[in-house]
C-alpha cells in the first residue's frame, strides 16, 4: 500500500502534529508496511528535524518557477521552454502547470513516453510517484480558505484527479468561498473527491454552499485528538491554587489579517492584552509563566513564535519578568504534549497549541483568529472562555483569567469527557478513509 499525504508543512508543529497522527491512524488501517510519501513546501528542511519520514517538494512548488527551466538541458522542448520567459511570469507559470496536466494525462493514458518529454528528471519522478499511488490524502488543516491562495492546492488536486486516484481530505476548516472561480474549481474537486472530512458544522455549510450535497463529506474531529500519547488525565491532577506556584504556560503568534481594526492597532491590543494577563498572573497567583508554542525555534521556517512573546517579555516590569520566560526551542508534537502536561493551565492562540494541551490533559483558555477555534470550543462546551483576537483587550483577558481559575475544579470534571468524545471521533476518521477506499476499490477493480 502506497499512500501520498499532500499540502504538508511540517516545519510548522500544529501541522506536523496533525500529518504524525494521520500517519499513524492510516498505518493502524492499512497496515505497518504501508508506504508514506510526504510532499512538503520545505521538504529538505523537513526531513532534518523529522528523519524517518520522506519528504518531497510539493508539486506546484517545482513548476511555478523559473528556475525548473534551467533543469530541461538543451533540446528542442527545453530551448524552446525557456523563451516562454518572454511571455512574462504568470504565462509562464500557466505554461508549466498545463504542461503537467497535460503529462499527467498521458500518464494515465499509457502514453509514457510523451509524459517523459513533457517533463524533467525529478518532475518525471514525482509523477511516477503519483501514478503509483494507491490513495492521496490532502492534510488536514487550515488552507482552503481565500485569505490565502488556492493555486497550489488546486494544482495539486487536478493533478491527483487527472491520474484517477481516489482523493481524500483529511479533517479540514475551509471557507467561506467567494471567489466565483474558486467555487466552480472547487466544487468539481469536492465532487469527485472519495471523502471530505471536516472538523466543524461552520465548514460543512461552507462546503454545502457550493451545492456539494454528496455523501462523500463529514464532520469529524481535529486528528490531533488522536495523536499517541501518554498524558496526565484531567481528572486525576489537584486543582490548580492548591499547588503552591502554578505552572502557566502562554502561547502566542504575530497576526495581521485583522478583518475590523487596522494590523498595528489590533496587534498593540493583542500584545497589551497578553502583558496584562501575564502580570496578573505572575502578581496574583505567584504564578511560573512560559511562552511557549508549536512554531518556534526552526530559523527557516517563516515565522518564530517566541521572537512574538519576546515582545511581549520586554513590556513586563523586572519584579515580572523574574517569573517569566520565553522558551525558544524546537519541541516535536509529542514533546510539547509532554511538557503540557506538567503545566496546570494553558493560555494558547494557535488552535494545535489549544489541541495539545487538552491532549496533555490540560485546561486551556483559548484566543481565536478563525473561526475554527470558536467551533472547537463550542462543541467541548467551552465557547464562553473564546477571546477573539479582533476584539480583545488587557480587561476582559485578564476578567476572564479569573473566572477561569475560579472554575477549574468544574472544568477538571467536565472537560475530560469532551475531549474523549473528541479523540473517539478522531480515532474513527482512520475507519472512514479505510471504508471509503474499500469501497472505490471494489468499485474500480
Amino acid at each position: 500500500m502506497k499512500i501520498l499525504i499532500t499540502n504538508t508543512v511540517a516545519l510548522n508543529g500544529g501541522d506536523a502534529a496533525i500529518l504524525l497522527a494521520i500517519i499513524d491512524l492510516l498505518r493502524s488501517e492499512f497496515g505497518e508496511n504501508t508506504e508514506f510519501i510526504l510532499y512538503d513546501n520545505q521538504p529538505q528542511i523537513a526531513q532534518r528535524y523529522y528523519p524517518t519520514l520522506q519528504f518531497r517538494q510539493q508539486l506546484y512548488l517545482q513548476i511555478a518557477t523559473l528556475l525548473a527551466l534551467k533543469s530541461l538541458g538543451q533540446s528542442w522542448l527545453g530551448r524552446g521552454l525557456r523563451q516562454i520567459v518572454q511571455l512574462g511570469w504568470q504565462q509562464t507559470v500557466w505554461f508549466h502547470r498545463y504542461r503537467f496536466y497535460l503529462a499527467a494525462w498521458c500518464g494515465r493514458h499509457r502514453l509514457p513516453a510523451i509524459s517523459r518529454l513533457l517533463l524533467n528528471p525529478v518532475e518525471w519522478q514525482d509523477l511516477e510517484h503519483y501514478n503509483s499511488a494507491d490513495l492521496i490524502v490532502s492534510t488536514g488543516g487550515t488552507y482552503l480558505v481565500e485569505k490565502y491562495s488556492l493555486a497550489a492546492r488546486i494544482f495539486d488536486f487536478h493533478i491527483s484527479l487527472l491520474l484517477g486516484k481516489p482523493l481524500v481530505f483529511y479533517t479540514q476548516s475551509l471557507g467561506p468561498f467567494a471567489n466565483p472561480g474558486n467555487r466552480t474549481k472547487l466544487r468539481q474537486i469536492f465532487d469527485r473527491a472519495l471523502l471530505i472530512l471536516l472538523r466543524d458544522e461552520a465548514s460543512l455549510r461552507h462546503i454545502q454552499a457550493l451545492g456539494i450535497r454528496g455523501n462523500n463529506t463529514q464532520v469529524s474531529s481535529d486528528v490531533v485528538f488522536a495523536l499517541r500519547t501518554q498524558p496526565t488525565p484531567l481528572g486525576d491532577r489537584p486543582a490548580v491554587l492548591s499547588t503552591g506556584r502554578p505552572r502557566i504556560a502562554i502561547s502566542v503568534r504575530y497576526w495581521h489579517l485583522f478583518n475590523h481594526i487596522s494590523p498595528e492597532l489590533g496587534l498593540h491590543n493583542y500584545r497589551a492584552a497578553i502583558a496584562a494577563l501575564t502580570q496578573f498572573l505572575v502578581k496574583d497567583h505567584q504564578a511560573e509563566v512560559t511562552f511557549l508554542s508549536t512554531c518556534q525555534g526552526i530559523p527557516e521556517y517563516w515565522t518564530d513564535d517566541s521572537q512574538f512573546a519576546t515582545s511581549i517579555f520586554e513590556l513586563l516590569p523586572a519584579e515580572v519578568q523574574a517569573h517569566v520566560s520565553v522558551n525558544r526551542e524546537f519541541h516535536t508534537p509529542q514533546t510539547l504534549v509532554e511538557w503540557l502536561s506538567a503545566c496546570d493551565m494553558i493560555v494558547a492562540t494557535r488552535m494545535h497549541m489549544c489541541i495539545l494541551g487538552l491532549v496533555a490533559g490540560t485546561p486551556v483558555l483559548p484566543i481565536a483568529y478563525e473561526f475554527k477555534t470558536k467551533e472547537l470550543f463550542n462543541r467541548l462546551g467551552m465557547g464562553q472562555w473564546v477571546h477573539d483576537i479582533e476584539t480583545i483587550d488587557d480587561e476582559s483577558l485578564v476578567s476572564s483569567a479569573k473566572k477561569f481559575l475560579q472554575a477549574l475544579p468544574d472544568i477538571q470534571q467536565i472537560l475530560p469527557k469532551e475531549v474523549a468524545k473528541e479523540r473517539e471521533r478522531a480515532t474513527e476518521s482512520g475507519a472512514l478513509v479505510k471504508q471509503a477506499f474499500d469501497q472505490w476499490q471494489a468499485k474500480n477493480s
